[in-house]
């Protein structure tokens, strides 16, 4: 405790040092409940000690709303003396008073409304407290007039308000004037409060939805209905409405012209705090907890839109974009004009807002023709959004949209379903674009009845592309891959005019897949289909459809005129790369092998890579046109081998039309190499399908006269092949070898796995002189098989049956009588099997195969016929005993 008189003495002392913060800091580690509150409190008021104040009216008289109504005064006092109107100083240098004071009342109501104390930052005595300071702390602000406290004298004894004690809401509009976004804040902690501390607006608001629309009231009216509880006393209730707050800083920051309060400081309209009370009243309007007029909805809009276009970073977009989409979403329909606000986020390219936008619309029930037209045209715009947004996984949920909407599942009115659809089909070409097998989905569950019209509706300007993809997503199989019911549906429904204009198609726009689609399918006509190949110069389709047609001559002719035709470019190719970048190539045998890490240009090895690709491509469908008419068994085997010699005179041949002589010999070389790659190729298929004989006869007979050189390399490759064989079959016997010495191994270790056993027909193994020398003697002379159970239990098995014990004697004694008898039978085997036999005399593992085995003598395990590899058969006379 210190006495008045002393800390008036400390406080000068302080004051005359400059030392007054080391008062306050003092006091707030000193017991304040036992102090003179009268002089204390005169004291700090004079030395405007405030945070001290706070601290001496919370902690010692448990008062949080007089020390406010006391630095309000001089906050007040401040801005009168012309301080409120000078701009703020952000250069470090020391604060006016008005800022000082003003941001010290901010904070003081920030600790509070959070349940607090300032300024040391320490809760509030109990957790109810809170819940009465912050009511009394919002209705000073809520005051629309000034009113002076009873602690406080008035000056001169007038009653006259003036200055900005004479403003609306003068607490909390110099409060705004100091930092509006801070006051903000502290708005939002009391807004965030528990609902249970708020009271609902009068009944002259409608509730629609969860939200409160204005039904011919404007903010002003609201205020002045709410004028009393603005202004309540101490004595009413502690519970008050977000609304009101909204309303009063509405009426300050943006208020109408009509209902514009006197008073309001222009200060309070800048451009700083119009944008903060825009984003807080966003916050709460999406919660849906307070309502605002058209005016300020329009204004809170505009600024998500400014937001999301001045957005430095993608993430930034995102987040103005969410936040327009919560606004929107929960905002009633009613709440604002659609097309107004549809044209503020098209222009300002929020795709997602539009569409919900356009959705809403397309949803909307409309009277009439134009409101079907209103509607399809919400329903096209709705598809674009989604197509114009850059999430891809967003885009595909178009699809989900648009079944929902056509197939009538939001309405029940038949007329606008069929308007939806049409709307789609005009869709359709960018949705097969985005995705052919989910615009096939859709096409099956919506237009399964009007395929011709979607085919002709995607048969667009882009040269069949669009049709293309949509029409492969059903033939090729990718939709019976995601969609088997789609897939049988859109099968069963295509004609043979699809086929052929989906093969008409492929010919225009991806000939190499003509082929091989040939090949897999028999859905086309042969004779349209050879015409339209040989339109487009597709010599493999060609080929094939003139095999099918029974001219297999001509089609070989065809496809050997192009691997011809497809050399000499090869060898034009080769010719124009030049000869430095050959000098330094390796001497592997494949041209891929030697060009691999050759340093020559992406583009022409490239393109020397796709002429090499092309030539192997039409050696393979030469040779599978020979296979498929000369093997075994086969309807048109008047061919023989003919076939496959007329490719094998062409390969010979090659060198002779390429003149390869008068080429640079690197450039010869690398067509050599080529060349003896396809020959290499030719042999090894022709392996499976031309005997030995007829190929050996073959080069004999047409290069009789011929010098060995010129035969050379055919004879390399023929040897080459059929080594090749060899050593796959020679590889093979020696797996197989391998295999069964491994399974040999395998089941040698399995018999001589062994099995403990405590006892042999109920009698104890423990020691030979529990059973007697005797019967240990029979069990070792017996060749009978023993059945060991899981606990180590053996018994005699005779024929593969368990032999059964009736009785713990009789069934040992007759159990000894037959083996006994079979020992006596063992006596009259040959002499040499007896010898065997007697040399040793005790258990053994040994079956009749082992002994054999180590007699150097062979068995029927020797011999192997047909049995699986890698399985190995039942164990032979597992556990039986041998003399």
């Amino acid at each position: 405790y210190i006495a008045p008189e002393v800390m008036s003495h400390f406080v000068e002392h302080c004051k005359v040092s400059n030392g007054i913060a080391t008062v306050e800091r003092c006091l707030l580690h000193m017991d304040v409940t036992i102090m003179d509150f009268d002089s204390i409190i005169s004291l700090l008021k004079r030395n405007e000690m405030y945070s001290a104040l706070f601290h001496v009216f919370t902690h010692g008289l448990d008062d949080y709303l007089t020390p406010m109504e006391i630095i309000f005064e001089r906050i007040f006092d401040s801005a009168d003396a012309g301080e409120a109107r000078v701009q703020k100083r952000t250069n470090g240098s020391t604060p006016l008073s008005f800022q000082r004071f003003g941001y010290k009342a901010i904070l003081y109501l920030q600790h509070s409304f959070k349940g607090r104390t300032f300024p040391r930052d320490t809760k509030m005595q109990s957790d109810d407290k809170v819940t009465v300071v912050r009511p009394q702390l919002l209705r000073l602000l809520l005051k629309k007039n000034y009113t002076p406290s009873g602690n406080i004298k008035q000056k001169d004894g007038l009653d006259i308000t003036i200055g900005y004690r004479s403003m609306s809401y003068p607490y909390t509009q110099v409060l705004l004037m100091v930092d509006a976004r801070a006051v903000l804040d502290v708005f939002a902690i009391a807004l965030d409060a528990p609902d249970s501390e708020f009271a609902t607006t009068d009944s002259a608001f409608e509730s629609i939805g969860g939200w409160e629309v204005e039904v011919g009231a404007e903010v002003s009216d609201a205020l002045r209905r709410g004028g009393g509880a603005l202004e309540g006393n101490a004595g009413e209730s502690n519970v008050l409405d977000r609304q009101q707050i909204i309303s009063m800083l509405s009426s300050i920051i943006c208020p109408d012209e009509d209902s514009r309060l006197e008073g309001t400081e222009k200060m309070n309209q800048s451009t700083a705090s119009l944008n903060a009370f825009l984003d807080f009243m966003s916050k709460y309007l999406v919660r849906g907890v307070v309502r605002s007029n058209r005016k300020i909805t329009y204004l809170v809009l505009g600024r998500l839109t400014q937001r999301f276009r001045n957005a430095s970073s993608a993430e930034d977009r995102r987040t103005a974009q969410r936040q327009m989409l919560d606004l929107l979403s929960a905002l009633p329909r009613n709440a604002y004009e659609p097309d107004k606000v549809l044209k503020m986020v098209e222009d300002a390219g929020i795709h997602r807002a539009a569409l919900l936008l356009h959705q809403q619309g397309a949803s909307a029930w409309h009277e009439g023709r134009d409101g079907e037209d209103r509607r399809s045209h919400h329903f096209q715009c709705a598809i674009d959004c989604y197509l114009d947004d850059s999430d891809v996984s967003f885009r595909t949920e178009v699809f989900d949209y648009a079944k929902n909407e056509c197939s009538g599942a939001n309405t029940s009115d038949l007329v606008d379903s069929t308007g939806l659809r049409r709307a789609l089909i005009m869709k359709l070409p960018a949705l097969v674009a985005l995705n052919a097998i989910m615009s096939a989905q859709l096409v099956a569950e919506i237009f399964v009845e009007d395929l011709d019209d979607i085919v002709v509706s995607l048969d667009t300007n882009d040269g069949g592309l669009v049709l293309f993809s949509f029409l492969r997503a059903i033939i090729s199989g990718d939709l019976a891959k995601v969609d088997i019911v789609a897939s049988s549906v859109l099968t069963a429904n295509l004609t043979m005019n699809h086929y052929q204009k989906y093969l008409a198609l492929m010919a225009k726009l991806y000939p190499e897949m003509v082929y091989v689609y040939l090949t897999t399918h028999d859905n086309y006509r042969p004779d349209m289909c050879l015409k339209l190949c040989q339109q487009h110069d597709i010599a493999d389709a060609s080929a094939y459809l003139l095999e099918r047609m029974g001219n297999v001559s001509s089609g070989l002719q065809l496809l050997l005129q192009t691997l011809e035709s497809r050399m000499m470019h090869l060898k034009r190719t080769t010719r124009g790369m030049g000869t430095e970048m050959f000098s330094s190539l390796a001497s592997s045998r494949f041209l891929s092998d030697r060009i691999r890490n050759n340093p020559i240009s992406s583009e022409q090895k490239a393109k020397q890579q796709k002429e090499i690709d092309g030539l192997k491509h039409f050696l393979g469908v030469a040779l599978d046109l020979c296979q498929r008419n000369s093997g075994a068994g086969m309807t048109r085997s008047e061919y023989g081998s003919q076939l496959w010699f007329n490719v094998l005179d062409r390969l010979i041949n090659a060198k002779g039309f390429l003149r390869l002589s008068k080429e640079q010999p690197v450039h010869a070389k690398v067509m050599s190499c080529v060349l003896s790659d396809l020959l290499q190729i030719t042999m090894q298929r022709m392996v499976s399908s031309v005997p030995l004989s007829d190929l050996v006869r073959k080069v004999t007979t047409d290069n009789s006269g011929s010098q060995l050189g010129e035969v050379r390399e055919m004879i390399e490759s023929l040897l080459k092949t059929y080594g090749h064989e060899m050593n796959v079959c020679s590889g093979a016997v020696k797996v197989m070898q391998s295999d069964l010495q491994k399974m040999e191994v395998v089941n040698r270790e399995l018999k001589l796995q062994g099995d403990g056993v405590h006892s042999v027909m109920q009698h104890r193994l423990s020691g030979y002189k529990q059973m007697g020398p005797s019967l240990a003697e029979t069990y070792a002379r017996i060749g009978c098989a023993l059945k060991v159970g899981e606990r180590g239990d053996a018994t005699f098995t005779e024929s593969g049956q368990i032999t059964s014990n009736r009785g713990k004697n009789g069934g040992l004694s007759s159990a000894l009588d037959r083996l006994h008898r079979r020992r006596q039978a063992s006596l009259d085997v040959p002499e040499n099997t007896r010898k065997l036999r007697d040399r040793a005399r005790k258990l053994a593992l040994l079956n009749a195969t082992d002994s054999l085995f180590y007699e150097g003598k062979s068995s029927e395990a020797a011999v192997y016929g047909d049995r699986p590899v890698g399985v190995l058969g039942e164990a032979q006379s597992f556990g039986s005993l041998h003399w």
